[in-house]
Order: C-alpha cells, then structure tokens, then sequence
C-alpha cells in the first residue's frame, strides 16, 4: 500500500478528478478523510430547520431560521436581557460533544471575539442548554453578497467600495493573526445603508470538522470542508473559493484569503464564478489546473483593477498579493487626492443643483475609486496610467536593527528589499521584507552580514557574501538553505545580477573585473578586462538580458563611469564608451508606460532620472532630481539607493554619512572624540600613543591624515589623488607603511611619519599592509592571489625595502586568510580563517627565518571572530565577532602557546565596516571609527510609482 502522500502524487498525475476524490472521501482510510459529525446532523443541514418558532434557549427566543451550512444552522432570536435581536448558531452535536474540541474552539473564540471592526460581524458570546451549543453573533440585516450577486454583476464603482470593505475587514483580523479561510459572497452582507460587514470570521478554524458532500448546483451551498485542529494535510474552505494550498491539503495562512478575496472580486465584476463545476471534485480540478477566464471581465474594466486579480489569483502563494488591504501609510499619502476630489465635487454642486440627483452618485463612485486605488497602488502596476507617487518610510525596531551603513537593495518586481540588520541576539544577518507588509524576517545561514546584498533577476533569490566568508551564496526568500555558486571572491560583494539564461555576473570590492557563473554555481570567468587602476562593479542587465549596466571606478578621473557591457563578446572586447561620468552605481528603470525608461543615478547627495533607451543604449535630454538628501555607503562607490524595473524606489536621507574618531574604555563606555566629523577608516595609534594615522575622505581618492592625540588637531600625511589606505606604523615610529592604487592596483608605499622626505614603493607585490613586527625586521600583507583568495605575506626588511624586495607568502591555502597582526614578542601571528566557519581568530607560530605558516595553529575565538589585536604586553588578544561582540582572551606563552575562554567586554559600535579600531598601548582604551547617529538610524523612504510624480511636473 502506498503513502497517502504517494497516493496523491500518482493520483493527480493519472486523474486529478480522481485524486480529489481521494482527499474528499478519505480513500483507504487515510488522515487525509474527513468526519462527518453524523448522518442525522448531516441530513437536517436542509431549509426546514430543527427548531420551531417560540423556541427558548436560555434567554434567546427563536424568531426564525436565517439559513444552514457545514458549519451549524442559524437563527434569529431576540435576546431577552439586552431587548436586541442577534443571530444564534447552532453548533453540530458532534462538535460540542467532544471536550478538547470544544475547549480549543473557546480558545478561538476569545481570540475572535477581539475583533472589533465595523467591517466584521461581531461574536457576542457562546452559550449552552439543554445540551445544545450556540454562538451568540450579531444580526446583520439586508441580502448577502451571493444574493446581490443573482442580478448580475456590478458596477465598478459599487464592486470597488464593497471590495474595499471586505479588505478593511481581512487586513484587520489579519493583524489579529485571524485567517478566515472561508471568505465567499455568502459570507458578506451589505446592509440597508451600505456598509459592508464580512460574517463567520475565523470559524472555519475555530469549528474543527464537517463532512463536505459532492453537492451539485450552487457553490455557496457546499458546505465548509474543515478539519480538527486545521492541520497540514487536510483540505478546508468551500470549494468554489478555497486556494490551491487548501485543495491540496497544504498549510494556509493570510494569502489564503487573498486567494478567496479575488475569487469574490472576480465574481462581483463578471457576474460569474471563477471556478465553477457541476460538482465539489470538478471545481477543484478546475481550480488547481486552470487559470480563470479573464475574457469574463467587462471589456472597460481599468488594467489596475485586472493587475489586482492576477495578483490576488496567483496559483504559487509566493507570487501572490500578501495583503489584501492597503497599507495604513499609502491611505494616508492617498488623502490629499481624496480631499482634492471632495473640493471639487462641493464647488460644483451648488452650480449644478437640477443635476444633483445623479452628481451625489457620481461624487461617491470617485471617492470609493479612490479609497481603492490606495489599495490598487500598493505595487507598481506597469500598465496603469495616471498613477500617483506613493511615499513610505520603514523604520527598524526593538526586535532589529539596521546595520551595514544604510546598504539595502529592492527586488526587480518590486515587491521585495533586502538589507542588512541585527537581531534580538545580537548577530548581523540579511533581512528580507515585503513592501506590501511590515513584517522583516532573517534570511538564513547570512550570519555575518554588512555589505549591500543583490538579487537575481526573477527576484526569487538573494545573492550574497558574509564577513569572513567570499563564497558568493543564492537563498531562496520562501526558505531553504542557501546554496554556493562562487568559491573564491577576494572580498565582499559589490553587485550582482542574474539574467534568463541562468547567467550571474557580479563584481567585488577591490581591483577586480566583472565575473559571471552559472546560477547553478560551478566555475567563475571573467566577463570585463580590468586596466591599470581599475576596479569593475555593481553590475544590473538590461532588458535584453544581454548586455549590462557596471560602474567602472579608476584612477583617472575622466574614465570613472557607467559603461554598458555584453555578455556575448569577450572581455577584452568591451566597449569602453562611457554612458555617464559619476563615481556611484546607476539602475535602470523602464517606464510603466512602455518605451524607454530612465537611467537612475547619483549626483552628490541628489538623486536624478534621465531617460535611457536601452535599445539604442543612449541617454537623451537632461537629468532631473527625483529625491534630495540621499546618503552613501561609507567606504564604497555606492550610493544608498535602489531601484526596481517596475518603478519601486528605495532610499535612504542623510546627506553624507559622517564618522568620528572616539575613545572607548574597557567597559564600552564612552571616552572622548578626536577631530572633527569627517569620512575616516583603518585608524592606527602610534607605539607611543601619541599621533593617530587614519585614512579620511572619499573611497576612491581617500588620503592618509595624522591626528594628534593631545591636541586634537589634524595634519595630512599623503597627497596623491588616488587611493591612499590601511596605514601601519614602524615600530619606532618614524615611518609609516600604507596601501596606495596611485601605480593601478594597490601596493605598498613608505613614508617617513614626519611627513619629510617622498613615498617610494615596497616591492612589486599588490596587497595592504597589516602589521609591522615589534624588531622591525618583518612586514605582514595581505595579498589577494588567483587560486587561493586573501593570503597572508611577509616582506623582509621593509625600513629598507626596495621595489626588487621578494615577499615570501606565510599562509596561502585555498581559504581566505586575512588581518594578520605579530605579537609584541614577534613568536606568533594572530589572524583570520574562514577555514572553519564563516570567520574565526587563529594563532599561529611565526620563525625568524620568516617561513611559512605549517605547522601547528590554535583556535582562539568562539562563534566567529574578525580583527584581532594584541595588548601590548602580549597577555591578552581582542576581537571582534560577526554578531558585533567585543571579545577578549587571555594569553599565556609560557610554556608554548594556551588561549582561555573568550569573554565579552560590550557590543562594538557601528559601523565596523574596515578594520575601524586599534588598542592603545596601555590597553586600557580602545579607538573606534563610528557613526554619530549610530543610535539613532534613519528609516528607508519607499516611493512606489516615482515616475508618476516626476512625469506630473512636466519632466
């Protein structure tokens, strides 16, 4: 005998008809059946109704019967205590014979009788007599939304405000965490004054089982199909409304009744059901296999209006419209409109009085158009016209954080945003979120989060790297671990896209062209050919899903830009046209109108649209501001900005993230600033504790600054207009050791601290400096090598170094090793592996001889760890974890090496974006490069339908 899940696979594949029946009737006995609560209940579900007029229960008084279904008989009565009519249903015998049932069900109903909403019919209370169980519900006068429907369909204006209703009821409950899973026209009334008042909330959960029958005839008369407990694996909901995931005995939650809502709307607009069939086993075939008609749509019906219903009626939950109400925030930025319609309709009345008896009408189906073309406008419909820009704000909370400098980026469709946050434990993780929501949940296995994720052009996935880890990862935003397509990027992701033909490229952040893989993963080759001083980056392709937009960063100033690349010619053979001069990354938007879009860049701290033909690949007119204030990612050639192909913008204000130099004591506390406000990173504390070396300014042209210590006051220490960075002292303090690109890619340079004298180059190998040992005699670099990722390098001698200088490699495995620091003592070498896990701390034994790096090693950090640093004294070594924490861990190398337990000292401050902290030589303070309003992070301002906004002023 097969499993009943086996059963079912083969059963739908040979018959669906046949593999309905299976789940309906129970086949063999299976979990899947349903329990009929029994056939004498079963058979007096009919119109002539078991209780008589005159009838008591307890102080209700019979008036007469309301109707019948799978879910219990209803009755109006009068309650005699109160002197008001309600609504009582009687409960199935099995039903209230059974205690744990019933027990849940009170559960239930507590948690429904919270729903106090105009738009949803109350419960006032669930009673008992003589052995009969009933709820007490308020009575709702006027026809049902299925009687209405018997003359056909409606009109737009009415279908729309009625829709409307029912969405304020749904978003409601289901802020409540109340899925109703039964929502039909039989379930709606409107009443005699039009309000509109959804019926049975939540009891299709909440009542447990009732046997549906294959019925024929209307669908509002087959009754609810439910199960105890409303588990996966059992089927729940009246046929001709449920969802697919019901039909298929699939766990449900709110987009179940987004399913149902769309059915509803369908049938109001066409006057005819979505999915119908002569009996339950034929409806569901329908259902599951079939999309509906839409040639049954008035022919005038607005393309807004049919987006919603294919957005409501996708058969893959995923895909589907997540919420059925429109957010609070778009009623709000649509009320200005409204308002505006409202004036307009009240000049124009007194002008008009003989035609008042049709104008009122009028006045009222354009409010009611209104109030749903906020709901409509939630996404960024591309076939609509007259759209309005639509402005939100999503701000972090108690329960995350954001973190990562602002970076962020939004799905193609729109519909999605990732970013970088910490939780309530602490760790930085990407987070994905839903515009249509304000939910945020983890993505998982991204533990170690901090650069700007990407995502694939079907915006299914999120493509990206963690600190410590350069595999390049896809992750599924519905779940599921994630999966590696790239096992060598030197460092973290600087952009990425995927096209139809399951073609990646992405770029990285260092001197590196543009690199593709299949998006099933396998080996990386490079799509660009990299000069001299160059560094290729954010890729997004274009509609043809063969060329490419990238950002081409370079020394020389008059080649940095936006360039357009093909997939289909070799790297070298590259156009090296540039379309746009700017030191940021630029997106592509197609119009909602169709034809040409715009191309979306950044201009300081403006934000500006200029139109783009991404066939002739040209710009034309002139570009134009869409947002002010914009910031950027400290540190990189990003801005904070992110635009979707469908005409969703993402932002976030500041005008320029500005970072300060401050004091921090063993504890976490604060300590002190240094120096003005300004764009630092990589500081460097002189042995003597005196002067401060620092990177300041611009990624792309920063300079090498020295802070005095005692007074505060800062002198710059390097001129060169390209990339000076990562400054480490000699270990007498009169020279320094800094990485430069002035030459192409980034070397090391030398200088004495006093400023005198030129800076001469250190060798021909590419790296940047991380430790100079306590004698003098040894340089460690890190060094990004064609096999083997981050490696660890020494260079002998570097007081004398010269260009003919050979560096030895200390550590060149096929992990990424990095941030290598010598003891005081000059035996050991601190650094970081991803050897082991995402990131982690190991010593290693270091030779006077400088040989490499075999032999022994010790783990030292636990749970991750980045960054290490010695005391002075060499007793203690600090780091930092992925999830933010300051550790520290005592050392003894008296007798070899031995590390102890790694203790917390606090919780690092942003941004920790670099290796942005040094220990003072007393090691009792610490220097970190932080954000001032660290504490206080601005929210991203979402702008759905931008262009609307931009094309209404004339542009």
């Amino acid at each position: 005998m097969l499993p009943a899940a086996h059963k079912i696979r083969h059963l739908r594949r040979k018959n669906a008809a046949a593999w309905v029946r299976f789940v309906f009737l129970g086949l063999e006995g299976s979990h899947f059946n349903f329990l009929c609560p029994g056939r004498d209940f079963c058979d007096r579900i009919k119109p002539n109704m078991a209780l008589a007029d005159g009838a008591r229960l307890e102080h209700y008084e019979i008036v007469g019967p309301l109707g019948a279904g799978g879910m219990g008989e209803v009755y109006r009565a009068v309650d005699s205590k109160l002197r008001r009519e309600v609504a009582l249903k009687i409960l199935p015998p099995k039903f209230a014979a059974d205690p744990s049932r019933l027990a849940r069900f009170e559960r239930e109903a507590h948690l429904l009788a919270s729903l106090n909403h105009p738009n949803i019919a109350a419960i006032y209370g669930l009673e008992h007599s003589d052995g009969i169980r009933f709820l007490v519900l308020e009575l709702v006068e006027g026809p049902t939304l299925a009687e209405r429907l018997k003359s056909g369909p409606m009109e737009l204006a009415e279908a729309l405000r009625i829709a409307a209703g029912i969405a304020e009821a749904l978003e409601a409950a289901h802020e409540k965490g109340v899925v109703h899973r039964d929502l039909k026209p039989a379930n709606v009334k409107i009443t005699p004054s039009g309000k509109v008042k959804v019926l049975d909330f939540g009891l299709a959960k909440a009542l447990g089982e009732a046997e549906p029958t294959q019925s024929s005839g209307d669908p509002e008369a087959q009754p609810t199909a439910t199960m105890q407990e409303t588990r996966a694996g059992v089927v729940m909901g009246t046929a001709a409304y449920m969802s697919p995931e019901q039909a298929e005995a699939k766990p449900t939650d709110k987009r179940s009744d987004v399913w149902s809502f769309g059915v509803v709307l369908y049938e109001m607009l066409s006057g005819k059901r979505c999915f119908d069939g002569k009996s339950t086993s034929h409806i569901i075939v329908h259902l599951l296999e079939d999309d509906p008609d839409w040639q049954k749509l008035p022919d005038s019906l607005p393309a807004g209006v049919k987006h919603l219903l294919e957005r409501c009626l996708q058969k893959d939950p995923a895909k589907r419209l997540r919420d059925v109400g429109d957010l609070r925030l778009q009623l709000e930025a649509m009320a200005q409109e409204a308002g505006a319609v409202s004036k307009t309709a009240r000049v124009a009345a007194p002008a008009r009085r003989e035609g008042s008896r049709w104008l009122w009408p009028a006045v009222a189906g354009a409010a009611a158009l209104l109030a749903v073309a906020a709901v409509l406008l939630w996404a960024p419909w591309r076939s609509q016209t007259n759209l309005v820009p639509i402005r939100f704000e999503v701000t972090d909370s108690d329960k995350m954080k954001f973190f990562g400098g602002g970076a962020m980026a939004v799905s193609p469709d729109g519909h999605w945003m990732v970013f970088p946050a910490t939780g309530e434990d602490g760790m930085a993780r990407y987070w994905v979120r839903s515009l249509d929501t304000v939910e945020s949940r983890p993505l998982p296995a991204s533990e170690g989060a901090y650069v700007p994720a990407a995502w694939t052009g079907d915006s299914r996935y999120v493509l990206f790297t963690t600190l410590g880890d350069r595999r390049l990862r896809k992750a599924d935003i519905q779940g599921g671990p994630p999966q590696t397509l790239a096992t060598e990027l030197p460092v973290g992701l600087n952009g990425a896209d995927s096209n139809q033909d399951g073609v990646v490229i992405f770029g990285v952040a260092s001197p590196a062209p543009l690199m593709r893989v299949s998006a099933s993963g396998g080996d990386t080759t490079p799509v660009t050919a990299l000069a001299q001083g160059e560094s290729h980056r954010w890729p997004q392709f274009l509609p043809d899903g063969h060329h490419f937009l990238y950002l081409r960063t370079s020394n020389d100033p008059n080649r940095m830009g936006i360039y357009v690349g093909s997939t289909d010619v070799k790297p070298e053979a590259q156009s090296l046209k540039r379309l746009l001069a700017t030191n940021r990354q630029a997106y592509y938007a197609a119009s909602p109108k169709g034809g040409a879009g715009h191309l979306i860049f950044l201009r300081d701290t403006t934000l500006m649209a200029q139109p783009f033909d991404p066939g002739k690949m040209e710009l034309s007119g002139d570009p134009v501001p869409i947002a002010e204030g914009v910031d950027s990612f400290p540190g990189a050639f990003y801005g904070l900005f992110s635009v979707s192909h469908t005409g969703a913008l993402v932002y976030r204000r500041g005008g320029g993230v500005k970072t300060s130099l401050n004091w921090v004591d063993a504890n976490g506390n604060p300590a002190g600033t240094l120096g003005e406000p300004g764009e630092y990173a990589n500081p460097a504390i002189s042995p003597d504790g005196t002067r401060i070396a620092v990177a300041k300014g611009p990624v792309q042209s920063r300079d090498i600054w020295i802070v005095d210590v005692a007074r505060g006051t800062s002198t710059r220490f390097t001129f060169d207009p390209a990339r000076d960075d990562f400054p480490v002292w000699s270990p007498d303090g009169k020279n320094i050791v800094f990485a430069s690109t002035r030459s192409g890619q980034a070397k090391l340079y030398i200088k004495p601290a006093d400023g005198s004298g030129e800076e001469r180059m250190l060798g021909e190998q590419t790296g940047t400096p991380t430790s100079w040992s306590k004698d003098g005699r040894f340089m460690l670099f890190t060094s990004v090598g064609p096999k083997t990722a981050n490696d660890i390098w020494v260079l002998p001698d570097p007081g004398r170094a010269s260009p003919a200088s050979k560096p030895t490699p200390f550590l060149a495995t096929q992990f990424s090793e990095g941030f290598a620091q010598f003891s005081p003592d000059g035996r050991w070498i601190a650094y970081t592996s991803n050897e082991s896990s995402a990131a982690d701390v190991f010593v290693r034994p270091f030779s006077s001889d400088a040989s490499g790096g075999g032999g022994a090693k010790w783990l030292v950090s636990k749970s991750s760890g980045v960054y290490p640093r010695w005391r002075s004294d060499g007793k203690q070594l600090f780091y930092s974890t992925i999830s933010l924490d300051f550790m520290a861990v005592d050392i003894d190398t008296s007798k070899g090496f031995q590390a102890g337990t790694p203790r917390r000292l606090f919780a690092t401050p942003p941004p920790m974006l670099n290796i942005d902290w040094d220990i003072a030589p007393d090691g009792k303070r610490f220097l970190f490069v932080t954000t001032p309003n660290a504490g206080r992070p601005e929210p991203f301002t979402v702008v759905l339908n931008w262009e609307a906004g931009f094309n209404r002023n004339g542009r």
